[in-house]
């Protein structure tokens, strides 16, 4: 099979991606209904209590009332909050599952299969423009006799194959790029529904790490 045969498009990547993001979507929603009064409330009143406290425009009678009227409706948020916990953890745990057995095998092994394509094609394109533009400037030598003309023509193409070579290395950069992105999306989406950092497994930041060092 010809190497650009796996070459996708951005259009076609994104309709790959899109009944991913839309399957985590949906349990998204489902979250955050049940954070809204729950973990939303509890963090909304504990920073409206330590505002409080900080405010030193309100008298003692204000800053009291405040806090006890935000107490009272936490331990109600608390209590939501607790009630809903293992509703979420199943959700949490459905996305998680969902993204396990489809991300790799429906998305980013095709991204990644097309980004091995692209580099192994802009590559070969590097390599015959270098040889094109070599090719070139020995005819034009080989048809000047002074040495100033020919000094001048050796400068062209430093010129040119400098220019080849930053085209390459930006093209690449790009090939890099897309692929570390269809890797780290996954892990935004996580993060989007656990309401959590970032975290990457040991196992798959040493690939990640794989890619922005050897792609």
């Amino acid at each position: 099979m010809a190497e650009n045969s796996v070459i996708i498009s951005a259009e076609e990547e994104a309709k790959l991606l899109k009944p991913i993001d839309e399957y985590v979507e949906k349990i998204q929603k489902k979250i955050d209904a049940l954070r809204v009064d729950g973990s939303d409330k509890v963090n909304d009143l504990k920073n409206q209590i330590a505002i409080a406290k900080e405010n030193k425009n309100l008298s003692k009678a204000q800053r009291d009332k405040i806090i006890e009227n935000s107490k009272k409706e936490l331990e109600n948020a608390k209590k939501i909050e607790a009630d809903n916990k293992e509703e979420i953890k199943k959700l949490i745990a459905e996305a998680e599952d969902y993204l396990a057995k489809h991300y790799k095998k429906d998305y980013y092994d095709v991204v990644n299969k097309s980004c091995k394509a692209a580099k192994a094609e802009e590559n070969s394109r590097y390599e015959k423009v270098k040889a094109d533009l070599k090719s070139e400037h020995q005819k034009k030598v080989a048809s000047l006799k002074g040495a100033e003309e020919i000094k001048t023509e050796k400068y062209v193409l430093k010129n040119k194959l400098f220019d080849a070579q930053m085209a390459h290395e930006s093209r690449i950069q790009e090939i890099k790029d897309r692929r570390h992105e269809a890797f780290m999306h996954k892990y935004h989406l996580i993060d989007s529904v656990a309401g959590l950092q970032i975290h990457i497994p040991a196992a798959e930041n040493t690939e990640t790490g794989k890619l922005q060092i050897y792609l």
